[in-house]
């Protein structure tokens, strides 16, 4: 599974075990587990080999089985909003910013058997706050940002595993970064995203990689961004995110969208 980035992401396995409950218990309910060994936000999460995987300023392993922690090897540079996706059992981290606020186009692979990251083909351009997710076991990232908030692109790129390449595709229909992406019923979902002062987007497109084409799909019932897209692939889930530009108006919201 893959998840984004954003201030409020949520490993893909751990929420879709929350929906469970969720659908179950309509009331839910959360449980504290043991606190990370740094503090650390604006990171991106991937569950593989049953473990959850944090990365960012620092690489961290949580094993829910043991409610332990673990330091892993660090990224060649920490990075925030950084793209990551989980394939073949290793983690992708693409993108992304780094501590001196530069936008980085660097792509890396950590392998979790051998504790090591190897460098892969970059971006074609810099840029943070994208959307991920893979599609027919290739890696899709699109929209994001360049610079600042208010800076915006509709750049699609996806990148073939095989030949360690990256070929552009048909761009986001709606420019905006700070967005959530999902692999859901062979589509590449991207949804939300924020354009600072005072919008956040609703909109809600699908691309499909057989027609090499986006759609519309039914938009959500507000804007919203810096949330993540998690799917038990009959169902797309977003949880809590900010319905305005920045941190002003963090919700608790779980919201669903469902195709026939």
């Amino acid at each position: 599974m893959s998840l984004c980035f954003g201030r409020w992401p949520f490993a893909a396995a751990a929420l879709v075990a929350l929906i469970a409950s969720v659908h179950a218990q309509p009331t839910g309910s959360w449980e504290m587990k043991t606190a990370m060994p740094a503090a650390l936000n604006e990171v991106a999460l991937a569950y593989v080999d049953g473990k959850v995987h944090v990365l960012g300023g620092s690489v961290l392993e949580y094993d829910p089985s043991l409610d332990t922690w673990r330091i892993l090897s660090p990224l060649k540079a920490g990075r925030g909003s950084v793209a990551v996706v989980a394939l073949d059992g290793r983690i992708h981290a693409i993108g992304g910013r780094a501590p001196d606020g530069t936008t980085v186009a660097t792509h890396e692979v950590y392998d979790p058997k051998a504790n090591t990251w190897k460098e892969l083909a970059p971006l074609p351009k810099a840029r943070d706050h994208t959307a991920a997710a893979v599609i027919d076991g290739k890696i899709h990232i699109a929209g994001g940002r360049f610079t600042g908030p208010v800076d915006r692109t509709g750049l699609h790129d996806v990148y073939d595993p095989t030949t360690n390449t990256w070929l552009s595709a048909p761009p986001l229909p709606t420019p905006r970064s700070g967005l959530a992406g999902a692999s859901y019923k062979g589509l590449f979902v991207v949804l939300d995203g924020e354009l600072p002062p005072d919008h956040t987007f609703p909109e809600n497109e699908a691309y499909d990689s057989k027609a090499n084409s986006w759609r519309e799909l039914a938009p959500m019932p507000a804007g919203r961004h810096g949330t993540s897209a998690a799917t038990d692939g009959n169902h797309v889930y977003l949880a809590g995110g900010s319905l305005k530009p920045g941190s002003g108006a963090v919700t608790n919201q779980l919201i669903v969208f469902t195709l026939p």
